[in-house]
This record gives C-alpha cells, structure tokens and sequence, in this order.
C-alpha cells in the first residue's frame, strides 16, 4: 500500500525511463509541495502519454528537496508487464517519448475490500492497528506504571530498586540516583510515571559507568515474536518521557545477555523537560538464543549514563555481553537535579505502534502478581504491623509446627518466600502470643507451608508473606 494525494497531477521535466522530477503542475490541480507530499514517504502514481498510446503505474519514495517520485516498482504498464495481481514478473519503465502526464493515484491494492482477501503485509497491518488505535499486543507489564505493590510511592536510592513492579532501577557510578512512582498523568490516560532524580551528580564518566531503568520480560510472553529464527518480527517500542535536552539510548536484548540491539532517540532543546512521546523501531534478531519459555525472554533497557566501554554503533544486532548504549549517550547522571520521567511504554510487532492504551488495574495487577506478590493491603507497607490480610496457622507439637498451606497466585516459578510477624513486622517470624522465628516449607508455584519453632497448640500464628519469583 502507499499514501495518497488529493488531486496531484503535474507534468515531469523529462520522459524516458528517468524518474519523475516535477517541473510544473496541470491546469486545476495541485503540485506535489501544495498537495502536502511527505519526504521519504512511498506514493503510486500513474503516466499517461498526451495520445494515450502509452502508460505506465508505478511506485516509489518521494524526494521533496529535488521534487521527485522514484520509479521504484513498476506494477502495470502499456506493454503489458508489471507486479500487479495477476501479472507475472516485475516490469520494466516505460520509455516514454515525451513528458507525459503524472498523477499520483490509489490501485486496487490499496484499497480494503469486503469481498475478497486482503494481501496485506505484517509492517502494512501494524500501520493499519497504529491508525485507527488497535493494540494487538503490549509486551510490556505494567507499561503505565500503574502497579506498585512493594514499595507503593515510596522513593529507592539503591540498585536494584523497584520503583514500580516489573521497573528496575540499576545504576554503578559515583552519582546517586532516586527513582519513584510519582502521581502525575500522562498523555496515555495513566494516573503514575516514573521519576528519577539525580541526587549526587557523576559529571565524569567513567569506562563502565552506568545508569539504566529496564524490564525483563517472561519468554511465554514474547515467544510470538520469534526472536532466534529467520521468522523473527520486527518490533517498536512507543513511550513518553520527559528529560533534559539530548540523545538517549534504548538498548533490546535476550535473557542470556549475549544477543542485543540498541537505538537511539533525541530530546530537542524545545523538548526539553516536557511531555514527548518517541518511538524506535527494531529489526527482529534471526540468530541467537531467545527463552519462549518461563525464563528472561526479553530485555528492554532505557538507558541514562552510559560509559564508554559499553557501548557500540546503534541499530545492529551484536554478540556483545555488557554494550547498553551508543557513544552518543547523553550523561543525565552529569548534573544534581536533573529529572528523568518515563511512562505509557508499549513494545508492539510492527514497525509502527498505536497510541498508549492504558490496561484495566485489575488485570494489570494480576499480571504483575505472576512475578511478586503480597499479603498486606495494596497501600500497605511491607513490614508493617497490622493484623489486615493475615494469615494464620494453627501449631501441631514441639519441636516445630507445620503450618497449613498458604495459596498464591500462580508464580512463574516457585518463588522465594520471606514471612513477616504482623506484631511488629520483623522479617522471618510470625506471631502467636510472642514473636517466633517461622520460614516457608515445600514452597510451589501456587502454595507454600509454614515451618515455625513451636509455641502453643492451641494459639495460631500468624503472618504476613511476600513472594518474589522476579526475573
């Protein structure tokens, strides 16, 4: 399929078999400048000699600064020959002996029909979804930055950090970062983002220096993009952000490290700290080794300070283990106070994404719950003292208690559990008439069993649990 033009017509500053370069428009019509043609964009257009005896439809990509429409494929023509259905082989350009009429048109390919199938290409159909705003798929958990279960508002200064759930704050350099959920809507509908504050700037950068927010994505979820094989699709990643002027860095790569691509977007200085949505598509990687299973599958990486021993050109799959970043990498990290936001992330097959679509907060709860739950109340803090959400086991005898099981949510492997006295919220304890030292036993992808020292037979103990099964 290609664009259109409403009413273009114009007569080529030659004929023959060079491309058409326009030289003035036909009576009643407009030029290709006043039509609005879009450089680099791919239009069809059909020739027609002044005698009609010869004829030619083509397509090709628009060059505004010389004017011309390249004869890139020909689809039809007077001699019979073309791409278009029903015709065999590609045809060759019609030499035409003077300039001859040019009109750019739409065929019976660009248009949808009820009738009969329609051949359209895998980048044809994501274009058609990012026009009318169809999401086929976000790959992304949590790409509104909606669910917060460990650490809620609350702001992390360490690597590591989850200032979301899924989101992952990691950093090595001599600055110091803070990343939170921040309340602050975005363009996507979403109610949160992410900041990240510089809090102790690092202006030199250092070889191996870095600073990144990422996400890794399960296998299962992203085995339809056919990573490793010569199916493999190609993909965008869509997001908004909101940062000091510059050029950044979006880096994809698979679980095991050894595979990665990395991209580049830039903040103009009229962008600069406000709300922008970018987007930078990536060829799929035929080779390799990508999980389609419960492991890391995929990792996206937005990347802030990168140093220079981890970087290489953009836009190239590589075998290189720590590259995140191209050497034009801004250093966000260079100045105290510099506020990076990111929000309403979406990575879609296709070489175009459609606007953000903001998931219902239920479902996206439970997705993150896959990978990390609790029993506290949403808003609750991990460690808190209360009672809300307990759960509780009655003892069988000295010297230990085996506790009834405790359900979960189904977990992507069997996670790690650490238990919490509600009296006071110490870790590795539960709680009966005093604090006693509790673990979780025979620990599954949907249920686990307390082992606790013995206290009383007749009094329960209770606590409270997280489960982190976290890629």
């Amino acid at each position: 399929m290609a664009a259109f033009l409403n009413n273009c017509r114009f007569i080529p500053s030659a004929g023959g078999t060079t491309d058409w370069v326009y030289s003035s428009t036909v009576g009643g019509c407009q030029s290709p400048a006043l039509a609005g043609a879009v450089d680099g964009r791919k239009y069809k257009f059909i020739a027609i000699s002044n005698d009609l005896a010869q004829w030619e439809i083509a397509e090709g990509v628009y060059t505004a600064a010389s004017g011309t429409f390249a004869r890139a494929t020909v689809l039809c023509n007077s001699s019979g020959s073309g791409v278009a259905a029903g015709q065999s082989g590609a045809g060759s350009r019609i030499s035409f002996i003077a300039a001859p009429n040019v009109a750019i048109v739409g065929v019976k390919e660009d248009l949808i029909s009820i009738e009969e199938p329609n051949g359209f290409t895998a980048g044809q159909m994501a274009q058609a979804r990012a026009n009318i705003g169809v999401t086929k798929k976000n790959y992304i958990v949590n790409g509104g930055m909606q669910v917060s279960q460990e650490n809620g508002t609350a702001a992390g200064t360490t690597s590591g950090y989850y200032p979301v759930d899924q989101w992952r704050n990691e950093f090595s350099n001599a600055g110091a970062v803070s990343t939170a959920q921040v309340a602050s809507s975005t363009p996507g509908g979403s109610p949160y983002r992410i900041r990240a504050t510089v809090m102790t700037a690092d202006a030199s950068v250092a070889s191996a220096d870095y600073a990144v927010i990422s996400q890794k994505i399960e296998g299962n979820r992203v085995a339809d993009l056919r990573f490793g094989n010569a199916a493999a699709k190609t993909i965008t990643v869509q997001f908004g952000v909101k940062a000091p002027a510059g050029t950044y860095c979006i880096a994809v790569r698979n679980g095991t490290q050894n595979r990665i691509i990395v991209g580049e977007y830039t903040i103009a200085a009229g962008e600069a700290n406000t709300d922008v949505v970018k987007s930078i598509t990536f060829a799929g990687d035929a080779t390799g080794t990508w999980a389609f299973d419960n492991a890391a599958g995929m990792e996206v990486i937005f990347v802030l300070m990168a140093g220079s021993s981890l970087v290489q050109s953009p836009n190239a799959w590589s075998a290189a283990s720590s590259v995140i970043a191209t050497p034009n990498q801004f250093n966000f990290m260079g100045t105290v106070g510099n506020v990076f936001e990111m929000f309403d992330v979406g990575l879609h097959e296709g070489n175009s994404a459609p606007p953000f679509q903001l998931p219902d907060f239920n479902e996206e709860l439970d997705r993150c719950q896959r990978y990390w739950e609790k029993s506290y109340d949403y808003a609750t803090a991990v460690g808190t003292a209360t009672n809300n959400g307990v759960r509780g086991s009655l003892q069988n005898s000295a010297p230990a208690s085996y506790g009834a099981g405790t359900f979960l949510k189904r977990k992507r492997v069997a996670p790690t559990v650490t238990l919490y006295s509600p009296n006071n919220g110490a870790s590795g304890n539960g709680f009966d008439t005093v604090n006693r030292a509790a673990s979780a036993s025979n620990v599954g992808e949907t249920q686990y069993m307390i082992v606790n020292a013995f206290g009383s037979s007749t009094t329960p103990i209770l606590y409270h649990f997280t489960a982190s099964a976290r890629l």
